[in-house]
C-alpha cells in the first residue's frame, strides 16, 4: 500500500525538502516514475506535465479533477475526506513541477457537502504558507487552489467538458487539438489530473521513481485503489499493485459473493468500461490488459 498506507507526515515534502529541487528535477522523478494517469485514460503524467511546462502562456493551470460519476465509485471521495492533504500537496508539487499559478479542484456536486471541509485545509495551508505567495519560502513560486462545485453532468468528468464547465459554459468536449496542456481554461496551458494521480505524486517524490516502479507490471507501475461494491463479502476501499489479477481481488480480498458461488461478472470502469465475466477473471489489472479484453481502468 502506498495512499492508504498512511504513513505520511502531511506536507513534509513542502515544508523540508523544496528548496533542494528544481521544476526540472520533480519532472523527471515523475517521469521516471511512469506514473500513469488514474483517471481512466492512462496518460504519462510526467509527460504531461512536461507538455503543460514548455507551453507559454500569461498563467498556467493545475486541475484536479474530482467529478467522480461512476456508478458504484467512491475511491476520490475517500481519498479527498481522509487523505485530501495528499491530494493537495500533490496539486502544489505539479504547480511547482509546471510553473503554474492557479489551482482549481473541480468536485461533483453530489460532494457539495465536503466544500466546506475541504475550504478550511485550504486554509490552514495558506497559514502554513503551502499556498499563496513564496510557497515554502521559495521565491517567486506562488500558487493558490480554488475549490468550484460541478452541475451533476456526468460528461464531465472528460476534461475539456469539464474545462466548458469551469468557465460555465455547457459541459461538451472540445474538438481537439488543441489540448488542454496547450489552450485550457481560459485559453491557459491547463494541467488536468485526476485525485489519485495527485494523491501519489507526495510518496513518490519522498520514495523515489525507482521505489514506485518496483510496484507494478512493465507497463503499469505502482498500485491502483478499487472501490469494492455490490453483491461481495467484504466492499470498501482497497490498493492492490499493478498486475494483480480480477479474481484475486474479488474472490481474496473481496470474499467473493455472498453464496460461495463464481461471480459472474464485475463492472469495471463504469459504463465506458463494460462487464468482465468469470470466464476473463485471471486477466491481470493494469492497462493494457484490460484494454484488450474492452474494458478501462
Amino acid at each position: 500500500s502506498i495512499i492508504l498506507k498512511n504513513d505520511y507526515q502531511p506536507f513534509s515534502f513542502l515544508a523540508t525538502k523544496l528548496k533542494e529541487y528544481t521544476p526540472e528535477t520533480v519532472v523527471s522523478e515523475i517521469e521516471a516514475s511512469n506514473l500513469r494517469g488514474r483517471g481512466g485514460a492512462g496518460f504519462p503524467t510526467g509527460l504531461k506535465w512536461r507538455f503543460g511546462r514548455r507551453t507559454e502562456g500569461k498563467h498556467r493551470v493545475i486541475i484536479c479533477n474530482a467529478d467522480e460519476g461512476e456508478p458504484g465509485t467512491f475511491k476520490d471521495r475517500v481519498l479527498l475526506t481522509g487523505y485530501s492533504y495528499l491530494v493537495f500537496e500533490g496539486m502544489v508539487v505539479a504547480a511547482f513541477a509546471t510553473g503554474s499559478d492557479l489551482g482549481l479542484l473541480y468536485l461533483r456536486y453530489e460532494y457539495k457537502y465536503l466544500l466546506r471541509f475541504l475550504n478550511r485545509k485550504l486554509a490552514e495551508m495558506r497559514k502554513k504558507h503551502f499556498l499563496g505567495e513564496n510557497i515554502a519560502g521559495v521565491k517567486g513560486f506562488n500558487f493558490d487552489i480554488r475549490i468550484q462545485l460541478g452541475a451533476g453532468a456526468y460528461i464531465c468528468g472528460e476534461e475539456s467538458a469539464l474545462i466548458e464547465s469551469l468557465e460555465g459554459k455547457r459541459g461538451e468536449p472540445r474538438d481537439k487539438p488543441p489540448f488542454p496542456v496547450e489552450k485550457g481554461y481560459l485559453g491557459y496551458p491547463t494541467i488536468v489530473n485526476n485525485v489519485e494521480t495527485l494523491a501519489v505524486i507526495p510518496w513518490i517524490i519522498r520514495h523515489s521513481a525507482d521505489a514506485f516502479i518496483k510496484f507494478g507490471t512493465s507497463s503499469s507501475k505502482g498500485t491502483k485503489v478499487f472501490s469494492l461494491a455490490g453483491r461481495i463479502k467484504n466492499g470498501g476501499l482497497i490498493e492492490v499493485p499493478m498486475g494483480i489479477t480480477l479474481k484475486k481481488i474479488v474472490e481474496d480480498i473481496g470474499g467473493g459473493v455472498p453464496n460461495g458461488r463464481p461471480f459472474k461478472a464485475v463492472l469495471i470502469g463504469g459504463p465506458s468500461g463494460g462487464c468482465v465475466p468469470y470466464a476473463l477473471s485471471e486477466t491481470p489489472i493494469d492497462y493494457e490488459a484490460l484494454t484488450k479484453i474492452g474494458s478501462i481502468m
